[in-house]
């Protein structure tokens, strides 16, 4: 790419960037994930055995302990039955591959942009550059050609930063994932994007490892229970969590292990 319009495109994302970060607000939700709590009382799904009888794999065990250390430093509550609500197994997950990962950090990158209103010419250059419209799901596509997208569709767009704030994590350009107490830093995430070409950002990219990836999905599992609780007894979030924030990193994780063998227009966050 021309490094001067790099330097446009990048200098109008910053600025994009940094005010809707601050705008943001706490999505309206449907009650699908209240639903799948209230129907299996907090058990993770399994295809094979009944949810509450799970005989969890040396792994699962010992990446539980270790996210229920994690949710007792913050005061997060965990659920108690000790053979429900795990993460797959290490040896039942197979990881997207790098590039399915690079294509879907830019996709949403780019919804998120596109959910700021830019000026046309802003988004028609990154979307040449990044080749974008290749990248995209059905759903975004829709949203991304739409004249007309409504406030909601919008605003889900802009929340679509935590799943690229996953991704960017997932290929090593983040060191770690913040904790959700707070929205991730937008401008700092889509600068590791807009800061050099496609082939560039997808040759530097490091994939994580199955054991790393999964360690984050079962941490936010039992963040998302913890959210869920809360929305059904009527209480305050627990360790200050942003349940909106836990929900796109849920989301995001669970593409990134194949949960379900879903495509990403229709993946299940069940806590």
């Amino acid at each position: 790419m021309n490094r001067a319009k790099i330097v446009v495109i990048a200098g109008a994302v910053a600025m994009i960037a940094a005010c809707g970060q601050s705008q943001r607000t706490i999505k309206e939700k449907d009650n699908a994930d209240t639903t799948s709590v209230a129907a299996s009382n907090g058990a993770f799904p399994s295809a094979s055995v009944p949810v509450e009888d799970i005989d969890p794999t040396p792994d699962q065990q010992a990446r539980r302990t270790a996210s229920e250390k994690i949710c007792a430093a913050h005061g997060i509550p965990v659920y108690k039955n000790p053979r429900a609500l795990f993460a797959m197994p290490e040896k039942e997950v197979s990881l997207r591959s790098k590039d399915e990962v690079v294509d879907r950090a830019i996709a949403l990158c780019f919804m998120e942009l596109k959910s700021e209103q830019p000026a046309k010419e802003v988004l028609d250059e990154f979307s040449r550059h990044y080749r974008v419209m290749e990248k995209l799901s059905d759903k975004e596509t829709i949203f991304v050609t739409s004249q007309s997208p409504t406030s909601q569709e919008m605003m889900d767009a802009n929340w679509r930063a935590e799943g690229a704030h996953v991704m960017l994590w997932a290929l090593g350009y983040i060191d770690s994932l913040s904790y959700p107490s707070t929205p991730c830093n937008v401008a700092e995430d889509v600068h590791h994007i807009i800061s050099t070409s496609e082939a560039d950002f997808r040759n530097k990219a490091k994939l994580r490892s199955k054991k790393e990836i999964l360690d984050q999905a079962d941490l936010i599992l039992r963040y998302e229970w913890a959210c869920v609780d809360a929305r059904l007894s009527n209480a305050p979030m627990p360790g200050d969590l942003i349940s909106d924030v836990v929900m796109e990193r849920h989301y995001a994780l669970n593409w990134l292990i194949r949960y379900l063998n879903q495509d990403w227009d229709n993946v299940s966050t069940d806590s």
